[in-house]
């Protein structure tokens, strides 16, 4: 496919040999891939400077060269470092610190007090440090408990569209150094995140759970709280984690379970319909037979 394609050139691996078109090979044709892009389509930066509209608070300290757009807010007492990007309509807390070359699209809600690392990326919409979900139940009603503590977010951490991080009751909820989170996302609260997690769109993770380094968890990955996942773990998509996860395993199912168990009970699961109908053939034809055998039977007594 690709010799017939338009391409002017392809990116190989090392491994793979003939190629008529020219090629450039790279050990990691991904990662290749990714930087060539950057090369050719670089992106756009806003001008620096603060649009007439925004308006930053007292005691906020803003660093050199920041693009900071109409109708942001930036409340007292915030620290923003170097060549941060904030977009329109963005609104930031009191005290809340925001590292160099970070960027905010448009729409960002960064709550009081929360810390934001060194190259995040937080897209529209993202809400960071919004309450937990946390309430007592007194005679019926539910009682709001208030949630005091923190978000930290570490250096080059994305963050998606719409995705929410709530903080902490009592310390912080932390999101660990190069995790990767897709859109429509649930971080609860005091929950810690690992570095270099991946974690796809419309899964939620509840209170208090811990994730180790380099753990991936697919689309719409369902965790409970308190659930401890080890280092390296993978979950696949549509899984609900309902128990610890051991560090380096793959889980599959609800509730979750090892893969390979998984794909045995969907196997099973799959002939379960002529199961069925071989127990029912069997039980009609037991049905029919024991009349005949009681009758012989009592035979057999009168005989006797």
């Amino acid at each position: 496919e690709a010799e017939a394609s338009a391409a002017s050139a392809v990116l190989l691996p090392y491994t793979l040999s003939g190629a008529r078109k020219p090629a450039l090979r790279a050990p990691n044709v991904r990662l290749a891939f990714a930087r060539t892009i950057a090369l050719l389509h670089p992106e756009a930066r806003p001008a620096s400077g603060i649009h007439p509209t925004a308006i930053v608070g007292e005691g906020t300290r803003v660093g050199l060269g920041p693009a900071i757009g109409p109708y942001a807010v930036i409340s007292n007492g915030c620290e923003i470092g170097d060549e941060v990007i904030i977009g329109a309509t963005c609104v930031i807390g009191r005290d809340v610190q925001i590292g160099d070359g970070t960027v905010l699209y448009p729409r960002v809600t960064i709550y009081d007090q929360c810390v934001i690392g060194r190259r995040v990326i937080l897209h529209s919409g993202a809400v960071v440090g919004s309450d937990g979900f946390g309430y007592a139940a007194v005679e019926g009603r539910q009682v709001k408990i208030p949630h005091v503590g923190r978000v930290v977010i570490e250096d080059d951490v994305e963050v998606g569209a719409n995705s929410s991080i709530d903080r902490a009751t009592l310390g912080d909820t932390r999101i660990g150094a190069g995790t990767k989170i897709d859109n429509q996302c649930q971080i609860g609260h005091n929950v810690t995140i690992g570095r270099d997690v991946v974690i796809a769109g419309q899964s939620g993770i509840s209170g208090s759970v811990t994730i180790g380094d380099r753990v991936v968890l697919a689309g719409r990955v369902g965790v409970v709280d308190h659930v401890r996942i080890g280092d390296g773990a993978m979950v696949l998509a549509g899984a609900a984690v309902r128990k610890d996860v051991p560090p380096g395993a793959v889980m599959w199912g609800i509730p979750a379970r090892p893969h390979r168990e998984e794909l045995e009970i969907q196997a099973t699961l799959g002939r379960l319909p002529d199961l069925l109908k071989r127990v029912t053939a069997l039980e009609q034809q037991g049905k029919r037979t024991t009349p005949s055998r009681r009758r012989s039977a009592r035979r057999r007594q009168n005989a006797r």
